[in-house]
């Protein structure tokens, strides 16, 4: 299955999401959202250089881990000017 990052944003935007940012094999930084859009603004601005980052949208008491190549484009959607 092919990751739609706009499904994914019209999907969970309202979710709650936590942001986990990994230093080497640690936690460095997480940080709870009341809104996917809310997480990626901060992960666009984060001062962090993480070595792995994971996003773990809350839906209907389960996790939806969203990392790597999928995660980027969330980002990269988020900073797209709006039309």
């Amino acid at each position: 299955m092919v990751f739609d990052a706009q499904e994914a944003r019209c999907r969970f935007g309202d979710s709650h999401t936590t942001v986990v940012l990994w230093q080497r094999f640690e936690v460095a930084h997480r940080q709870m959202f009341d809104s996917l859009d809310a997480a990626l603004v901060f992960l666009r601005n984060n001062m962090f250089r993480p070595t792995r980052t994971e996003l773990h949208i809350h839906r209907g008491g389960h996790d939806i881990l969203i990392t790597g190549e999928e995660l980027a484009q969330l980002v990269e959607m988020q900073t797209e000017p709006e039309a």
